[in-house]
């Protein structure tokens, strides 16, 4: 039996969170699976590979520290290590849409001839994976973001006895099924019926991530008006002598109404940067909505979907906000840019 030390552990741990490939996630599974006693057989029947297999991950890493799988036929780089380094460098600027246009250009750089194949396996080596880049709004501003996080925590570490910070945000839930991935048998189509209506529910909402507070409230349409009624509710549930409130700068939450409503009050408002939801902790709040709710979900009837969500904000959030925490918090990243570049 191998008896990793601790340091050994350490970095095997961290190897595994790393690992690409489910070959190479094998591996590190199998070393500290059997330091922590699991025989062959075990490790085997949970991993579903053979025990020959097995202890040929165990005697690789006694004999030689192993832990990388073996590339596809073992066949090394037809690049040298320079013209490895040099494509990682253009490909890092540059994004291609297919796979024979890096090897058109390998070959036209470095005179060196790859099949798709080839190319393919090498980008996947090298930590290439074929995805769609993020979507992010064209005015959004990483530099407002930083200063956004910056003004926040000043705004914290001042806060006086009975002072309270809400993020605010509204939420319009729509009676259509949403579609998410999920781990589906290769060759089965799954399906999900969708409606013909799209009928909303539209809710304001105030997270004080102290104690995990929430007050929630519907509306029939989310304007000016409606926003008035919920901070007049927000007041009266919340004992704060100063409230302080981040949302963004929708209609319903920057007019002269509202602004009029709260003069001298013990509101006061702070705008988070123009197209910025990822520095509102109430936007997880939705998310643990549309997962638990909506999500690969088909309701029949308008009827059943209201019910279904109009119980997460009346029944789920009282007695389930306390165990959100983990994922509710306000650790919160700016967006940074890295704008796509296709090849010419």
């Amino acid at each position: 039996m191998i008896k990793l030390t601790a340091s050994q552990k350490i970095s095997l741990e961290a190897g595994l969170k790393k690992a690409r490939e489910a070959s190479e996630r094998n591996r590190f599974c199998v070393i500290l699976g059997h330091d922590d006693g699991l025989t062959i057989s075990e490790l085997a029947m949970a991993l579903r590979l053979s025990p020959a297999t097995i202890c040929n991950y165990l005697k690789d890493y006694e004999s030689e520290q192993k832990t990388k799988h073996d590339p596809k036929g073992g066949t090394k780089s037809k690049l040298t290590e320079d013209q490895s380094q040099s494509l990682l460098i253009h490909l890092a600027e540059t994004t291609y849409v297919k796979v024979k246009q890096i090897c058109a250009q390998v070959k036209k750089n470095y005179g060196v001839s790859y099949s798709r194949s080839g190319m393919t396996s090498w980008l996947q080596e090298h930590g290439f994976t074929y995805k769609l880049p993020k979507k992010v709004p064209g005015k959004l501003d990483p530099q407002k973001q930083e200063e956004f996080i910056r003004e926040y925590e000043t705004l914290k570490a001042s806060l006086n006895s009975g002072e309270e910070v809400y993020f605010v945000d509204a939420v319009h839930p729509e009676h259509q099924s949403q579609a998410v991935c999920g781990w589906i048998k290769k060759g089965v189509q799954k399906t999900l019926q969708s409606t013909g209506k799209q009928l909303r529910l539209h809710f304001a909402g105030a997270l004080c991530l102290t104690g995990m507070k929430i007050v929630s409230q519907e509306f029939e349409t989310v304007d000016a008006d409606a926003m008035i009624d919920f901070f007049k509710n927000l007041r009266n549930t919340s004992s704060a002598s100063t409230i302080y409130v981040i949302l963004d700068n929708a209609r319903s939450n920057k007019n002269k109404k509202l602004e009029e409503f709260l003069k001298n009050s013990n509101i006061k408002l702070r705008y988070l940067p123009p197209y910025s939801p990822n520095l509102n902790p109430i936007e997880r709040l939705w998310k643990i909505m549309r997962e638990t709710k909506l999500y690969n979900r088909y309701y029949e009837s308008s009827k059943e979907f209201f019910r279904v969500v109009r119980g997460f904000f009346v029944d789920d959030i009282p007695k389930m906000a306390h165990t959100w925490g983990l994922r509710i918090n306000d650790k919160i990243q700016t967006v940074k840019l890295d704008p796509v570049r296709l090849a010419v």
